[in-house]
């Protein structure tokens, strides 16, 4: 198993009572990064994000290392360390800018930066958001929530909030929550060039829209932008690589071309890159290696689960949209759903973390 997000701790420990599991994963701790926007503004919740993997696996093993080369049926770490395996997972996830994602291997060197913004926040006048998506209208909901007479522009060159295959009324009730709110909500424009002022430093600076007009501002955060890292792929695995690095896989999840190698998450190239998807992939791929070691089940399909989307505006407004409702999702739903609790006890339950004492240094 390379790497131990969502979709990696889902396939590891589906697997673990039949397979010898080794989870390959450089950080010390599971980042639950649905919960890290609010990391950020509020210090006490903060330990929140960072899970424990010691209980995890009751057979297999966490080997805390970087996948340096993969191919089928061997794995080359970054310390040297070679590991044979029968099946491998993919499972090493995007990245994406800081704070809605942190690529610090250490808990406590993350924590330092988590603190360290939100002090920069506490001070910051006026804050310019670059990206109006869903981290982006989530990062001022969180923002608003802890200092509700912050500063905040939130800009994007696309016509509208909200990027995809979204229907009207939800990008409606966002741009009214956001204008209701008092954000300075400016689409269809971006910046001439990103600020030269160190992204979530206080530090003023004037910045230009691509129509001319200044925005004045002292702190800024890019909410655009990531990808995936597949460049440990090596052999026939770099063949399945897409342009953007994600793999091609077939619908059983495995990846095209191999019997025995598998990719899920937002490694695949298939599906939307949520933490929702990863969890739906993982299942399937863990069934369908069952299915392969035992010789026994029908192996299964990934199919998209019906599209929504749920997007908490802080803890106690927000708004969503399910396929297969008329209305959107009222605020009372939203919290119930994710807003109020950020889907933590899930995790916790997932990595069986039971027992209350589950952070790291909480």
């Amino acid at each position: 198993m390379i790497g131990g997000g969502y979709a990696g701790i889902r396939a590891a420990r589906d697997l673990d009572d039949i397979a010898n599991v080794v989870l390959v994963e450089p950080r010390d701790s599971f980042r639950h990064n649905v919960g890290a926007l609010r990391a950020m503004v509020r210090p006490d919740w903060m330990p929140n994000i960072f899970m424990s993997y010691e209980k995890l696996l009751a057979n297999g093993k966490v080997v805390h290392d970087r996948a340096a080369q993969v191919q089928p049926g061997r794995v080359e770490l970054a310390s040297g360390q070679v590991l044979d395996a029968d099946f491998i997972v993919l499972a090493t996830g995007s990245q994406y800018p800081f704070p809605a994602k942190d690529d610090e291997t250490s808990s406590e060197l993350s924590k330092k930066k988590y603190l360290r913004i939100n002090e920069n926040l506490e001070s910051a006048k006026h804050v310019l958001l670059l990206g109006a998506g869903v981290v982006g209208v989530e990062l001022v909901g969180e923002i608003l929530a802890r200092w509700p007479e912050k500063q905040i522009t939130l800009l994007d060159p696309s016509a509208d909030v909200l990027k995809g295959q979204y229907p009207e009324p939800l990008r409606a009730a966002l741009r009214e929550m956001l204008s209701s709110e008092g954000v300075d909500l400016r689409l269809g424009e971006g910046l001439r060039d990103l600020p030269q002022a160190v992204a979530g430093e206080v530090t003023p600076f004037v910045a230009e829209t691509t129509s001319g007009a200044r925005i004045d501002a002292d702190l800024w955060l890019q909410c655009f932008g990531g990808g995936v890292t597949s460049d440990y792929v090596v052999g026939s695995l770099a063949q399945a690589r897409t342009e953007s690095g994600r793999l091609r896989v077939h619908d059983d999840l495995r990846v095209q071309g191999h019997d025995t190698v598998y990719a899920v998450g937002d490694i695949a190239d298939l599906g939307l890159p949520t933490a929702f998807i990863a969890d739906v992939q993982a299942d399937i791929a863990a069934r369908n290696i069952r299915v392969q070691i035992t010789g026994e089940g029908e192996s299964a399909e990934f199919q998209d689960p019906f599209p929504h989307l749920v997007v908490p505006f802080g803890t106690d407004k927000g708004t969503g949209w399910m396929v297969n409702q008329d209305e959107l999702l009222d605020t009372a739903t939203v919290k119930q759903l994710k807003g109020d609790h950020l889907l933590i006890a899930m995790y916790t339950d997932r990595l069986g973390l039971t027992d209350g004492a589950w952070t790291i240094g909480h």
